[in-house]
């Protein structure tokens, strides 16, 4: 049954998109329903809940002795059982394992929602769009945009009871001058940090940095200086943070465990254990929610949401997300060394067709920046479907046959493994044949980084458009190949602009270009779709597909 807060989710792919409609998903409190205790699969001694959590024992195990008068004994000689616990830890799931465990050296979602609850952030998001403070009470520019200085809370404490302090903003930024971090692009016009005391950081940079506060929020984590320096090669394989919980265990393939931090400086969470399940298969996700295994799952197939909306168990929360599907094209090698081959691309594929028939939900996309993102242009449309004029762009770019390598990753994205196929079958009409591969998330990771494809898939959750157009564009991490000086000296000047309206029109610039060159075939813009447990509140799912369970509790 549809509630009120789905219909209103729903809506909003119904008409134009703004920042403040696409973070509307925002804070979610459902109604408390009556259920009966479901079970949980076992966990390890090390992760049980704390006493605390038990259900509290009768004041008497004992009936009273009799009045007096001798009455007669009550029937019953033993006090009643007490009631049942409250619920206080919650199970849930999404297709994707984790890859590293250092957060800046990775691209990876299921990183970015789960270090959201072990870590904290100088700078957070909030659910209307904008920068609060985290683990920074205030921040200032200097008149040159060369100086920020962030004002730091006191008293907050790692959980092996480190003290945080402008030492750690020092140790964990200064690490991202490492060029072999995966993260280190983002930070490119990094200079240094100064502590001129425990409470005030400086970031200095060498150019004024347009991004610099985008980049502080999730996974840019504040690591302890001391734990940095104990073990500077491999510290992070022990996630410790400032965070509402705290690591437990990482099981590959099974499990990531977290527990509450009592002594989180925001309040004690009032869930004692998260625990995240890695499960790549739709149908076992969505079984494991309707019989009360799973109390949430991330990514739901869409052709299952009907089904869920009939459990009275269950809602269903989705809209349009800040998460792109599309196709990177190994642009140094032929076919795709030319214009024509990369535009047959674009008209190869039935975009509107794969929205409506396979996904059931989302919006065909025509370049890099979502809607509803800062740098979204309006004037770019999604290009038409269109075989005839693929096959003749293939024949004009001297295409001559021969079969090219097709990667996408397992379970990633909803409905990935159709989605892959058509896209195959689509490029095969036109007249590319391919060999698709859908591949186990790390080796996909792997032949990506590597550049070992003609064609990739995957998809691109941002919150500002430098975070994929340096990265992927710029930086090519993936080792696309494609070379534009005109495009690259715009993405520069985007990170170097704090003028956030004047970033809009650089990056507009930049993808009227990419348009036209075609390095990457943008696809569609998805939806977020999560089956939530009625009884939960305070789930918060952002646009750019990070969940949070900080807040979060049983009702």
């Amino acid at each position: 049954m549809s509630t009120e807060r789905e219909g209103t989710l729903a809506n909003l792919g119904q008409r134009q998109l703004t920042r403040r409609d696409l973070l509307k998903l925002g804070t979610t409190s459902l109604a408390a329903v009556g259920m009966a205790a479901c079970s949980q699969p076992a966990a390890p001694a090390a992760t049980t809940a704390p006493a605390a959590t038990q259900a509290p024992k009768p004041a008497a195990t004992s009936a009273p002795a009799p009045a007096a008068t001798s009455a007669p004994a009550p029937a019953a000689t033993t006090a009643p059982a007490p009631a049942a616990a409250a619920k206080t830890e919650i199970v849930i799931a999404r297709p994707e394992e984790i890859q590293k465990m250092d957060a800046y050296d990775q691209f990876n979602l299921v990183n970015y929602d789960l270090f959201l609850h072990i870590f904290d952030t100088l700078v957070e998001m909030d659910p209307s769009g904008k920068y609060i403070p985290g683990l920074a009470e205030s921040w200032e520019a200097s008149a040159d945009g060369l100086a920020w200085t962030f004002k730091l809370k006191k008293g907050v404490k790692f959980h092996n009871g480190d003290p945080f302090t402008s030492a750690s903003v020092k140790a964990s930024l200064e690490r991202l001058k490492d060029k072999k971090l995966a993260r280190a692009t983002w930070w490119a016009q990094l200079d240094k940090v100064d502590t001129p005391d425990d409470y005030t950081a400086i970031i200095r940079t060498a150019k004024p940095m347009g991004t610099l506060l985008s980049n502080l929020i999730t996974p840019t984590v504040m690591y302890s200086a001391k734990q940095i320096q104990a073990n500077p090669t491999n510290f992070f394989d022990t996630p410790i943070g400032t965070g509402a919980f705290k690591f437990v265990e990482w099981k590959k393939n099974e499990r990531f465990v977290m527990e509450a931090n009592p002594d989180w400086w925001k309040g004690k969470p009032k869930l004692t254990k998260i625990t995240y399940r890695p499960i790549m298969e739709d149908q076992t996700r969505v079984a494991g929610l309707q019989t009360g295994e799973i109390d949430i799952v991330d990514t739901v197939p869409p052709d299952q949401v009907k089904v869920l909306q009939a459990d009275a168990k269950l809602t269903i929360l989705r809209a349009v997300a800040w998460d792109q599907l599309y196709l990177g094209l190994k642009c140094d090698q032929p076919p795709f060394d030319k214009v024509d081959a990369r535009m047959a691309v674009n008209y190869a594929i039935d975009r509107q067709t794969i929205v409506s028939k396979i996904l059931e939900g989302g919006r065909a996309s025509a370049a890099i920046v979502p809607q509803g993102e800062l740098g979204f242009s309006e004037s770019l449309k999604p290009y038409p479907f269109d075989v005839e004029k693929a096959k003749s762009l293939l024949k004009s770019a001297g295409w001559s046959g021969g079969k090219i390598k097709f990667i996408a990753p397992q379970g990633w994205y909803p409905k990935m493994q159709e989605v892959a196929e058509a896209i195959s079958a689509y490029l095969k009409a036109a007249g590319l044949d391919n060999d698709l591969s859908v591949m186990e998330g790390a080796a996909f990771t792997a032949a990506r980084g590597a550049g070992s494809y003609n064609i990739y898939v995957t998809g691109a959750a941002t919150w500002d458009p430098d975070q994929i157009m340096d990265q992927r564009i710029r930086s090519d991490v993936f080792k696309s190949g494609w070379v534009n000086q005109q495009v690259f000296d715009l993405i520069l000047q985007g990170q170097t602009t704090v003028d956030q309206t004047k970033r809009a029109k650089i990056y507009q610039d930049a993808q009227d270009i990419l348009y036209k060159e075609g390095p990457m075939i943008w696809l569609y813009q998805m939806e977020a779709i999560y089956g939530v447990k009625k009884g939960i509140n305070g789930f918060q799912a952002y646009p750019f597909k990070v969940w949070d369970l900080r807040g979060a509790s049983w009702g």
